[in-house]
């Protein structure tokens, strides 16, 4: 990947695993679904007819899925009329799945969405939180860690060309991990042909190397939080490694967005309300997203709660409105990278620029957006 697309700062899609577990039966009539009307009814979680046909909205366990959660749970959606049925996903890549077998109508995920934008059935209609907290480590006692200040623009990073050379570095390929990493080796003059990278789920990754498996890893929260209880010493932040700044987000399949209009703009305006409200009160978030990820599975400590709000900050209406924030800038780049290593082609990649569409998220919220030059 040619260095100057990575040096273009943008807002884009989160690091997600591409783990390749499908859920299946998902749908308003789906038991792991909460809100909806999985009993035909014909109303909606607060017990008021809805004035629309159910939404059905599919999330991951994750900060970008926590808005249309606690909008649910206040009520927020009934409030517009609106019929939610949300849908929890392990992952993006089972969510990807279920958009494109029309089982949901609208996605909240990460990394994994350009997967389906590329399809050219979806469309991008929101940034929803940034997704800070992703980097590489080391060893603290690695030759790697050892060398520092070899990259101007980023005086604390550490590594030298010739400690990275023929580096076995671990993380899942084909995924903002491997983003990172050739972002990061491309500073030292390198290319993926200078270095094995082995294909590693996050988890297992970390366990490996915890292990003595591979020179680097490549990871996400929270076992970046962990890392430096563990010995190792964090080389480069995802933000360092790649100068992109991703965001995790909101899509919705084409035919939702162009037939039931009225609807999407309406959740955008729910959406946009949750994440001004948790943005505005940590000790709320705290306790909501604590009390979620337990009943979603995630364990999360105090302390790596306490990071993830610092480093995952929701895209609120006053960030909308900053001079300097450009809607989903950095799709173009990522797309070009993952068309250079094989994972978009020739005939998909543009489908990835032309799903943007801000002005569901600008009607929603009367904010005019500064959309990315390609």
């Amino acid at each position: 990947m040619k260095s100057n697309l990575l040096k273009r700062l943008a807002c884009c899609l989160t690091a997600c695993a591409l783990m390749g577990a499908a859920l299946t039966g998902c749908g308003s009539n789906n038991g792991s679904g909460s809100g909806g009307d999985p009993s035909g009814s014909g109303q909606s979680s607060s017990g008021e007819t809805p004035k629309y046909d159910t939404l059905n909205v599919g999330v991951i366990v994750t900060t970008v899925g926590i808005p249309a959660q606690y909008a649910m749970d206040k009520g927020y959606f009934a409030e517009e009329g609106l019929d939610v049925n949300i849908i929890v996903f392990p992952t993006g890549a089972p969510l990807n799945e279920a958009i494109a077998a029309k089982q949901i109508d609208i996605g909240c995920s990460g990394f994994a969405t350009i997967y389906s934008l590329a399809n050219g059935d979806c469309k991008w209609i929101a940034d929803i939180n940034t997704t800070g907290g992703m980097g590489l480590f080391a060893r603290a006692d690695s030759p790697i860690a050892q060398q520092k200040g070899n990259i101007s623009d980023h005086p604390d990073m550490l590594g030298s060309a010739d400690t990275l050379k023929g580096a076995k570095i671990l993380g899942p390929l084909g995924t903002s991990a491997q983003f990172a990493t050739e972002g990061y080796i491309s500073q030292f003059g390198l290319s993926d042909q200078d270095v094995e990278q082995v294909h590693m789920e996050f988890a297992p990754a970390y366990q490996a190397f915890l292990a003595g498996e591979g020179d680097l890893i490549s990871s996400t929260i929270p076992f970046t939080y962990d890392a430096p209880s563990q010995g190792l010493v964090k080389v480069a932040s995802f933000e360092e490694a790649t100068n992109v700044g991703l965001v995790d987000g909101c899509f919705a399949r084409t035919e939702v967005v162009e037939n039931r209009r009225e609807e999407v703009v309406k959740f955008l305006k729910v959406l946009v309300r949750a994440m001004d409200e948790l943005a505005g009160d940590d000790q709320l978030r705290f306790d909501y997203c604590m009390d979620k990820f337990h009943e979603n599975g995630q364990e999360f400590t105090d302390e790596n709660m306490n990071h993830e709000i610092e480093d995952r900050l929701f895209i609120t209406s006053d960030w909308l409105k900053k001079s300097d924030y450009i809607y989903a800038e950095c799709m173009e780049p990522v797309s070009q990278f993952l068309l250079g290593i094989g994972k978009l082609t020739d005939q998909n990649q543009p489908n990835v620029s032309k799903s943007l569409d801000a002005s569901l998220l600008e009607e929603a919220t009367g904010v005019k957006v500064t959309l990315p030059s390609n």
